[in-house]
């Protein structure tokens, strides 16, 4: 039994199939994690070694570059960078795409165990940690008060806050953030120490051996064993003070002859406060595959109970919530789905002239949109505004496939079929060719293996969206259609008169001037056929002219979105104190709170912001984080606000500042534009980053230009002479302890108050460490127990080293960033290049591009790859459709105007060539083609009743053009309101709509002509062809 007269006998078999598919998608629905993008999958791990006290020299020579060596020895390692700073060394490990991260994580760790032995005996152990963007925090709540201290806020985050923020369905962290941290001082007189012939290192001893616990062995009582347990932990402060220190003299002295021990709090080196207010904030993080939007939703529900509990004047607020601009994008996503296929009904409308058999279209629609997410549950996907972009198309194909059927069941209706038999005979009529155009759109999507890196991040959910949604179309219009087709189509008579009808009436209207249309195309097709040439110059003229619009349009890795959020980087000079990088912080806040889009205003200072791989809290930097009023609220863009505040905080003297739109996405962080230096000497490439920085800074659309490199740390340098060390016995490793316990302060020990655990740091008082001249009274104790003064040890001089360095792939490296603004990234980046070129680096120098710019070239060469083999696994599927390969290469020739409507498209709509676009065209080549292989199909079946190829293309086009337009508009009508790009979240798809719009618009124009004058072009070559190789056989024949 054929499908269609299964689906008209036995209505309720197929309405049951349809329930239990609707009731999976419902069920399935709120089961789908909710995301602005995909599931990320970067292959990014880090390892990261601690080195308290030493200089990013010493870290880099001693650390990063054993531990760079091992890594870069480990399988599918693409890239490795690294940040030696002081006290810290990171080696990032970038993998190529595809790799098993677990496998290399296990791998890094081998590695890791070989080099351990080499790293210096005081490092920490090296960390090693895979760099999760779905791990990152969703949502930053920030807890502040006006009469509360923010020791207080500090206490109350911990206590009250974060107990019941983690009860939250789920939430499977939350950090707290700022604040002090109570710690026991041990503020140590350099006098009594060496009037007593102590060292500072001995006084840390006593401490540590005075505050142990731990099992001491069995006794027996009994027939019993009981464990033996030693309890000699600090219970409070004043425990500290009676710890004994042995004398050299053989006598023994307490803490309190030695030193000031202080309850108090460690040394604030970072500030943080909400709209002006000091707070403590909050990162809560979900729990790996949970739904975003839901996780945030239970979040804020029990905010305002928490609140109710937390004392007056005190509050908890929201300062960013990843959910938000995630609800607002896929609702936008949504309303512009529900809003093209309100469009393409009412054509629909115009075009079959009956409300109930567009009814039949209005009902498959939802029925197939929600069977789809049941097939995205059981496929592992999200909902994401990428996916939901590839069910807009769906709806469209579902749109075209239901209309082939029904106007073909509206035309056996017209010839007198009753509904049932015309529901029969219509489907089977074009089933088979239905179902191939399915088959050739679905088949454009099979390249996508081949697609790697960023690209495929995208590629591939959007692919099975589109995949799923049109094989629910394929199914409701060979199913579905016909058998409500059956049930609504009924009636007595349904001839309808073309031409009659009122004279206002938007049907009769309609209908009208679509056959005017068709005999003026029918006239302009003749007059095509007549002058082939003209319109094959015309055609190569279009071409040309879309190729010269490349340049003009650009390129780009994503569109650039309004999340409503940008932060500010403040960076001051090296050694800058907090105060001063504060005060500065206020300035630029109050410029930010004067500008009328203004929400909230989140403000860390001694924190640089930014990417948290490379970020490191100092008291030279800040970070501004800032939230606007939503879209609707405000009339300029986050883009036009950061440009004014660009202009303002240019005047601000002696400080670097970095403003950029918070984009929630793919690819790397940072700048648009990075220029990576490579060579050996750090102050060459700080030269060269000025260098190349000028140069930048003269480029059109430049912003922010950046010299990574930070400038010269001030430093003093202590050069040991080993010979004297030697003389009094004294080891270079009790140089520096003495040194680093002095003026950096050393973790002596710890002990557990209450449910907290509070350090004892020991160190000389801050009067002493903050004046130079201190530094020369120093001494270290000998093994004789002598005071050697560190002048009599080592020399001491003021020095200058780097702050920072970067490496990257075992080199050292210096990167120039810069923002864009009124360009693609692809147009500065053509710009930046041709100035860059022109430079002579010294020997040993290179430069290339890095972060966007590289994931640029990797994604477009992967989507290069892909669409030509999309195009010719296409045609090798219409070729198996028409057992032919004349017709499928004559089809073939509907997709160069395509580019030219792309191109168009891209130049009105004011968008950059980017992954979104380029995914809308390999959609758009499996679409193209549908009018084509409708024009000629039915071309070469009035072939064979005898017509000639001119004859046959003149009647063949003006009787296809009504269904070719009304597939051709419903896709457009469908597509159009994304176009448009308005609401949040939009900038993602408005680029792939625009491609479908005008892409589909101009290729079916041109479709219309072009075809029909390759199809006799061609034609005619066969026929010469055929012709000089009969003569030539004539010719050997009477040659023999």
């Amino acid at each position: 039994m054929k499908i269609a007269d299964l689906s008209v006998d036995r209505p309720v078999l197929i309405s049951m199939i349809m329930v239990a598919l609707i009731l999976l998608g419902l069920v399935a629905l709120p089961l789908l994690p909710v995301d602005l993008y995909p599931s990320l999958d970067i292959p990014v791990a880090m390892v990261s070694t601690s080195w308290s006290g030493s200089t990013p020299s010493v870290v880099e020579e001693q650390v990063t570059k054993p531990v760079e060596a091992v890594m870069s020895t480990v399988s599918n390692v693409n890239e490795v960078d690294s940040i030696s700073r002081n006290g810290q060394s990171m080696v990032i490990v970038r993998f190529n795409y595809g790799t098993n991260m677990d496998q290399a994580v296990a791998d890094m760790r081998d590695k890791i165990n070989q080099v351990s032995g080499r790293l210096p005996s005081d490092a920490g152990a090296p960390m090693i940690m895979r760099i999760d963007p779905n791990s990152m925090p969703i949502m930053t709540l920030a807890l502040a008060g006006k009469d509360a201290s923010v020791e207080q806020l500090k206490q109350l985050a911990d206590d009250v806050v974060t107990p019941r923020l983690q009860q939250v369905g789920g939430v499977s962290a939350v950090n707290v953030n700022g604040g002090k941290t109570r710690q026991i001082q041990v503020l140590v007189d350099p006098s009594r120490l060496q009037n007593y012939g102590l060292s500072i290192t001995q006084v840390i001893q006593a401490l540590q051996s005075d505050n142990m616990q731990g099992d001491a062995g069995l006794v027996n009582k009994g027939n019993q064993e009981i464990d033996l347990h030693v309890n000699g932990q600090f219970i409070t402060p004043g425990d500290v003070l009676n710890v004994p220190v042995r004398l050299p003299s053989g006598g023994t002295i307490k803490i309190s002859d030695l030193a000031q021990v202080n309850d108090a709090y460690a040394d604030v080196t970072e500030l943080a406060r909400v709209n002006g207010l000091p707070c403590v904030s909050l990162d809560v993080m979900k729990m790996s595959g949970g739904n975003t939007v839901q996780v945030s939703g239970n979040v804020q529900k029990v905010i305002p109970d928490i609140n109710r509990v937390l004392p007056p004047g005190v509050k908890l607020t929201v300062i960013s919530d990843q959910a938000k601009y995630i609800r607002q994008s896929i609702d936008t996503v949504i309303n512009h789905t529900l809003l093209g296929g309100l469009f393409a009904l009412v054509v629909l409308w115009l075009f079959l002239r009956r409300v109930r058999t567009t009814a039949v279209i209005a009902i498959v629609i939802p029925i197939a949109m929600i069977s789809t997410f049941a097939a995205l549950y059981f496929a592992g996907q999200t909902i994401n505004t990428i996916s939901l972009g590839g069910l807009a198309l769906g709806m469209g194909s579902l749109v075209d496939f239901a209309v082939v059927v029904i106007e073909s069941i509206f035309r056996y209706r017209e010839s007198g079929c009753g509904a049932e038999e015309a529901a029969k005979q219509g489907t089977a009529e074009v089933g088979t060719a239905v179902m191939a155009s399915a088959l050739s759109q679905i088949s454009v999507f099979a390249p996508i293996v081949f697609v790697q890196g960023f690209a495929s991040q995208i590629f591939m959910p959007m692919a099975l969206a589109v995949v799923f949604s049109h094989l629910a179309a394929l199914v409701g219009a060979l199913t579905l259609v016909p058998m409500l087709a059956a049930k609504l189509m009924r009636g007595k008579s349904f001839s309808v008169d073309l031409t009659g009808g009122s004279r206002w009436n938007p049907s009769a209207v309609f209908t009208r001037g679509v056959e005017k249309l068709k005999s003026h195309y029918e006239r302009f097709l003749r007059w095509a056929l007549s002058h082939r040439k003209t319109v094959l110059a015309a055609t190569v003229l279009m071409l040309a002219g879309s190729l010269a619009l490349i340049p003009v349009v650009g390129f780009e890795l994503m569109p650039n979105q309004d999340q409503g959020q940008y932060s500010v980087g403040i960076s001051m000079a090296q050694g800058t104190k907090l105060a001063v990088t504060n005060q500065v912080a206020g300035q630029i806040e109050q410029l930010i709170r004067h500008m009328p889009e203004t929400d909230t205003v989140y403000t860390v200072v001694g924190s640089p912001g930014g990417n948290f791989i490379s970020s490191q809290s100092a008291t030279n930097t800040a970070s501004i984080n800032v939230t606007l009023k939503p879209l609707s609220e405000r009339k300029r863009s986050v883009f036009q606000i950061i440009e004014e505040l660009r202009n303002k905080t240019a005047l601000i003297p002696g400080a670097q500042i970095n403003i950029q739109a918070a984009q929630q996405g793919f690819g790397r962080s940072g700048a648009a534009i990075q220029v990576v230096l490579q060579g050996s000497d750090l102050n060459v490439l700080r030269e060269l980053g000025d260098l190349v920085a000028g140069q930048i800074e003269q480029v059109p659309g430049t912003r922010s230009v950046l010299n990574t490199m930070d400038k010269t740390n001030p430093e003093y340098d202590v050069t040991i002479d080993r010979v004297r060390a030697a003389q009094y016995g004294i080891t270079v490793q009790q140089i520096l302890n003495t040194l680093r316990a002095d003026y950096n302060g050393t973790k002596a020990t710890s002990y557990n108050a209450g449910s907290t655990s509070v350090d004892v740091v020991v160190k000389l008082p801050e009067d002493y460490t903050r004046n130079y001249s201190h530094l020369n009274d120093i001494t270290v104790v000998s093994p004789s127990g002598a005071q050697v003064p560190i002048t009599a040890l080592a020399t001491v001089k003021p020095a200058a080293g780097p702050a920072v360095i970067r490496r990257q792939n075992q080199m050292r490296q210096v990167t120039v960033q810069a923002d864009v603004f009124g360009r693609s990234v692809g147009q500065v980046q053509r710009d930046i290049q041709t100035r860059l070129d022109q430079l002579n680096l010294p020997a040993g120098y290179s430069w290339q591009f890095g972060g966007q710019a590289k994931d640029m070239a990797s994604s477009f060469k992967s989507l290069g790859l892909a669409m030509p083999l999309a195009i010719v696994l296409m045609y090798m599927v219409m070729a198996g459709q028409f057992e032919s390969l004349f017709s499928p290469f004559i089809i073939m020739f509907s997709l160069p105007p395509t580019f030219v409507g792309v191109m168009l498209g891209l130049l009105i709509m004011h968008h950059a060539v980017s992954v979104n676009a380029l995914i809308g065209v390999i959609m758009l080549i499996g679409i193209v083609v549908n009018n084509a292989i409708v024009l000629v199909d039915y071309t070469n079946q009035l072939r064979r009743k005898g017509l000639s190829a001119r004859e046959a293309l003149c009647q063949a086009g003006p009787v296809r053009l009504r269904p070719i337009l009304m597939t051709t508009c419903t896709t457009v009508l469908a597509m159009f309101p994304l176009m448009l790009g308005y609401g949040e979240g939009a900038e993602a798809q408005a680029p792939m709509g625009t491609v479908v719009v005008f892409g589909l618009t101009v290729s079916t124009l041109v479709t219309l002509v072009l075809v029909p004058v390759m199809y006799t072009v061609i034609g005619d070559l066969g026929v010469r062809w055929r012709d000089f190789w009969r003569k030539r056989q004539e010719t050997g024949r009477m040659a023999g």
